[in-house]
């Protein structure tokens, strides 16, 4: 299962994401990263998770690849979590005339999450 993601969010993790193949969208033509693909754009990082043969492609942040590629996607796991926290960047507002919510769990905080939250998944509308 490849996930794409931004250069930030890959730093923010320190670390691939084991089990997946990796996608890292990045500007910087010499970065490089131990057990991670480099792309320096959405469409080459969507092209090589194709050459992965897979039936969905994960895209995991940040905020500039979520902007980037809202128009490709056709569905959204997104995951609520219940409380707030000051940053800088936000998932983008979802437009329910495009998408319906058609699952939504309730998870309470408990010794393995620090904070109750919703897993909520939105398909697009046809």
């Amino acid at each position: 299962m490849p996930v794409i993601m931004g250069r930030k969010t890959f730093d923010s993790m320190g670390k691939i994401l084991p089990g997946r193949i990796n996608i890292v969208i990045t500007s910087q033509a010499d970065w490089k990263a131990p057990d991670a693909y480099v792309a320096h754009d959405v469409a080459s990082a969507i092209h090589q998770a194709e050459d992965a043969d897979t039936k969905e492609i994960f895209i995991i942040g940040g905020g500039k690849i979520f902007n980037d590629t809202s128009t490709l996607a056709n569905r959204i796991y997104l995951t609520r979590v219940h409380i707030t926290i000051e940053g800088d960047t936000h998932y983008p507002q979802i437009d329910e005339l495009q998408w319906e919510k058609v699952s939504e769990t309730f998870h309470h905080k408990d010794e393995k999450h620090e904070y109750a939250f919703t897993f909520e998944t939105w398909e697009r509308k046809q």
